[in-house]
């Protein structure tokens, strides 16, 4: 009898926790900074996105700085990280909207709310979707959402657990017990990294090359 896919997921969350290791949750920071955080990682690598950060650190020594800056001055100090002017303007919308209806700089109100409830608020800011959410109450709070990388919508796609026309967040986000979601998650990206990767997939190396069909395809 074939497996469902939430045993297959189950499956492969156990190999990889052998292959790669066990992961203890551990608080990443400040849900605002994992916020403008993520918000710098999109559609560049990690090293440019921590070299942006800390360019904007280093550059403004508050929030509210970031905020009365001319956008200008915002997207040079990121523009390492690539689409700076976009996500000058994006990260200095976010910090207004955040000012304004908190009464200061701090998303820790989120602790507070559902899982669900967390998401909504998260996805109300532009430029938000569900991947940065998934991160920041993954990573920040131990709120388990499963967040859809690149990398995870690769693989995912490739073992056949999400559709081209199904939302991936949707249908990961379901599938994933909350006990394996932050260890998946980062397991996901490292396989994707190092194994199933984008033009060269390395099937005959894969711990998991026999849940998967994609080799068959290939």
């Amino acid at each position: 009898m074939a497996m469902t896919a939430r045993e297959r997921i189950l499956q492969i969350a156990k190999r990889f926790e052998r292959h790669y290791r066990r992961l203890q949750w551990a608080s990443h920071g400040d849900p605002l900074d994992i916020l403008i955080l993520t918000i710098l990682s999109q559609n560049t690598n990690d090293q440019n996105r921590d070299r942006a950060y800390e360019s904007l650190k280093k550059r403004f020594s508050t929030y509210e700085s970031i905020v009365r800056a001319p956008t200008e001055r915002v997207a040079e100090a990121i523009r390492v990280g690539g689409l700076h002017q976009q996500k000058a303007r994006r990260i200095q919308e976010v910090l207004r909207r955040i000012k304004e209806e908190r009464g200061g700089y701090t998303l820790s109100y989120l602790k507070d709310l559902s899982t669900e409830e967390a998401v909504r608020e998260l996805l109300k800011f532009d430029g938000v979707g569900k991947k940065t959410a998934g991160v920041v109450l993954t990573f920040s709070l131990n709120k388990p959402y499963f967040p859809v990388d690149t990398h995870i919508d690769r693989i995912t796609h490739r073992l056949g657990l999400v559709k081209k026309i199904e939302d991936p967040h949707d249908v990961m986000n379901k599938l994933v017990p909350d006990r394996l979601k932050y260890q998946l998650h980062l397991h996901l990206i490292w396989h994707g990294r190092q194994t199933c990767k984008a033009r060269k997939p390395l099937c005959d190396r894969c711990v998991i090359a026999d849940l998967c069909p994609y080799p068959k395809k290939t």
